[in-house]
């Protein structure tokens, strides 16, 4: 290493060298720098630590460090990245859980500052809030749910990113370990019993026969009959049914956004059910209702009606009520998929088959 003294105009000596770092991998260029100390030494370690930088950083000098002001702006960069990789009901899950959790505790933090200390301290919190909610009717406080581990990995990804992109040189977040969750007493399956069932589309029976009401009565015998998810039947089109193969093909589901459909999560999840004789008579009889009441379209919602789509929320206020009305539990849309599976259950049907529906 050749290094030279040099005389400063206030009388000071300095020593400098130039230092060859390598090969650019971006750009394909050479690089060199100078290094200027007070000691030969000092500008031994300094011209040592600059090709250390370098290899550190990538071997360019061409990827600049982003800087961002707090760890909001930097969960938002992330979550921009994010959306462009998973479906929309990820995205909307994800997006609560920075609202309600992560950026309330951490989002004014410089990003910088963030250490295990502060992040072991947060999670803890999450961890006894989960653990000492009130559980109603199956449903936690708002703002105590039990998912800490997922924000916590969450954190985890936006502090990777930042480390990809030069604001942050670790992340703290690996030297975390959340608390076991209280195990509590598993809640019973809700479904209907052959009595309440039997109460139930006695019930249906007594409904006035209205658009409406013939609406929702088709839609709860469906759900009975098949064992679809009400995701799922809400995302039906009638190019999905075939009348003549008697039969329902399932390939996406409505999220709770309105009008929005996903393909299913998994490719179980796409599949063919089979339609009794009574179950395909009563789609013909509603679609012919529907198409009675409706501008006729070439592939419209199976459960829509004069062109209106309806959101799950709506769907289950409107079930809450009608259960209350025929006096029967409930067990919500999802007790009615309990309910056809202990059906096939009763009739000897193969577990594995049940688990395709």
């Amino acid at each position: 290493m050749n290094i030279k003294e040099y005389i400063k105009k206030d009388g000071t000596k300095v020593y400098r060298t130039n230092v060859y770092l390598g090969v650019d991998v971006l750009t394909g260029k050479q690089v060199r720098t100078s290094v200027t100390a007070k000691s030969k030494k000092m500008c031994e370690n300094k011209a040592r630590q600059s090709i250390n930088d370098f290899i550190n950083n990538g071997q360019t000098i061409a990827r600049k460090k982003v800087s961002f002001d707090n760890f909001k702006s930097l969960a938002l960069s992330w979550f921009e990245s994010y959306k462009l990789t998973v479906k929309a009901n990820s995205i909307r899950i994800v997006n609560n859980n920075l609202k309600v959790y992560i950026l309330p505790e951490l989002g004014a933090y410089r990003v910088d500052r963030i250490n295990p200390v502060l992040l072991q301290t947060i999670v803890n919190k999450w961890a006894k809030n989960a653990n000492t909610a009130k559980i109603v009717n199956g449903k936690r406080e708002r703002g105590k749910c039990k998912d800490y581990k997922v924000m916590l990995n969450i954190i985890k990804r936006i502090l990777d990113y930042g480390i990809q992109l030069g604001a942050i040189e670790e992340n703290p977040a690996t030297k975390v370990f959340p608390p076991k969750l209280k195990i509590r007493e598993v809640s019973k399956i809700k479904y209907f019993d052959n009595e309440e069932l039997k109460q139930f589309l006695t019930y249906l029976d007594t409904l006035e026969t209205t658009p409406t009401n013939k609406r929702r009565i088709t839609l709860y015998r469906f759900l009975l009959a098949t064992g679809l998810r009400i995701g799922e039947a809400l995302a039906l089109s009638w190019s999905d049914v075939d009348f003549f193969g008697k039969s329902v093909s399932v390939s996406k589901t409505m999220i709770q956004a309105r009008g929005v459909q996903n393909m299913p999560k998994t490719k179980e999840s796409n599949r063919t059910i089979a339609l009794d004789n009574d179950t395909i008579k009563m789609l013909k009889e509603w679609k012919k209702c529907q198409n009675n009441n409706t501008v006729r379209l070439i592939d419209s919602p199976v459960f829509s009606y004069n062109g209106k789509t309806y959101t799950y929320i709506n769907e289950v206020t409107q079930l809450k009520k009608h259960f209350a009305r025929a006096n029967v539990p409930n067990i919500g849309f999802h007790g009615f998929r309990h309910t056809h599976a202990s059906l096939l259950m009763n009739n000897d049907v193969n577990p594995k088959e049940i688990q395709k529906r």
